[in-house]
């Protein structure tokens, strides 16, 4: 009798609890696939915004595996060659080749090493500095390794956003 008890109730409160999950609202949409919905038509409506062209997104989408990142400071970092307020050893701004290093000012850049993530925004040039090639701040080598390394080699680095 107790178990039929128990058995009895908990399929009870299975039934209502699975009738709350099929509660609709006036649109007739359930509230989990108006939140989808509603996602969906951000994500369309985003997409229809952009004025990137393909090129940039295919950039964007780029993943290198072989970037090398060295950092700089103090005296350094004055006068940035793209302008702006000049930045400091904590900040997160980094150094590429001009025309022809990946990126370009105002653009900021994920890079990847050991597990570790920083994102830094391109506010300057580097004379010594290839394709792939980073000069960052102390402050963010510091998120990604020890100052005395000095050099990172095959640090993963993708493009995020176009100023």
């Amino acid at each position: 009798m107790k178990f039929t008890t128990a058995v009895l109730t908990l399929l009870s409160a299975a039934v209502a609890v699975s009738a709350a999950a099929i509660d609709t609202n006036e649109s007739g949409l359930s509230v989990l696939g108006e939140r989808s919905f509603e996602r969906k038509a951000r994500h369309v409506e985003m997409a229809a915004r952009s004025t990137s062209t393909d090129e940039e997104n295919e950039k964007r989408d780029f993943v290198a595996k072989n970037g090398k990142v060295t950092w700089y400071g103090g005296g350094q970092l004055n006068n940035p060659a793209c302008g702006g307020p000049t930045p400091n050893d904590n900040s997160y701004i980094a150094a590429v080749k001009k025309n022809g290093g990946y990126g370009s000012c105002g653009d900021t850049v994920h890079l990847h090493y050991n597990g570790k993530m920083v994102s830094v925004k391109i506010v300057d040039y580097c004379e010594s500095c290839e394709w792939g090639h980073f000069d960052i701040t102390r402050g963010s080598f510091r998120k990604l390794a020890n100052l005395n390394q000095g050099v990172l080699n095959n640090v993963h680095f993708k493009l995020i956003n176009k100023k």
